[in-house]
């Protein structure tokens, strides 16, 4: 938040109380996701919440459609295992921030085990005292077989093997600015 006086301790406060329950929102997502409780993950979005893959090959765009995604996406999964890890927040106002979470999951599915590095972008608005989130945007490193990213995953170009579409092109981290700049100094 941009203040023209330094914060006092009360505010101080404050947001370092709402941080660690935009934290917890997180962790809470996962361990839904891991759970299979559609009902919290119903909970832990705004009613116009939208949740997305970068690349547009999924996009929910309100609570309701984001239940019927997950009551089908999760139905088709062995057991999965959710960890987010760096989280980073940033807040516009006293009810409203955005959040960038490294994550990484393992997720069965087709009886092989996937894993997959990603980074949610978050967009967290506060209603009735409680975090929730108005939008959670998925930009993949990488989804692949366990196999194939343990023998040489990271150095393919095309990173995402969801099951049945072959090989897609990875969202990072070849599509941010200052990774095609580097590529470019290079040749």
């Amino acid at each position: 938040m941009d203040k023209k006086s330094d914060p006092t301790i009360e505010e101080r406060l404050y947001f370092l109380e709402q941080r660690e329950n935009i934290r917890e929102l997180v962790c809470d997502y996962s361990v839904a996701v891991d759970d299979r409780d559609i009902e919290t993950i119903a909970d832990l979005f705004t009613a116009d919440g939208r949740f997305a893959h970068a690349d547009g090959t999924a996009s929910m765009e309100s609570r309701d459609e984001i239940v019927s995604f997950y009551q089908g996406r999760l139905g088709s999964m062995g057991a999965t295992y959710h960890f987010p890890h760096s989280h980073k927040i940033a807040f516009t106002d006293e009810s409203n921030a955005t959040g960038i979470v490294l994550a990484h999951a393992e997720l069965s599915q087709e009886e092989k085990t996937y894993y997959t590095g990603l980074r949610y972008m978050d967009v967290y608005r506060k209603e009735e005292s409680r975090w929730r989130f108005s939008e959670r945007l998925l930009k993949f490193v990488f989804f692949m077989p366990m196999e194939e990213w343990a023998r040489d995953g990271m150095a393919q170009a095309n990173r995402k093997r969801f099951p049945g579409e072959g090989q897609l092109p990875t969202d990072l981290p070849e599509t941010q600015p200052t990774w095609i700049a580097a590529q470019q100094t290079q040749t």
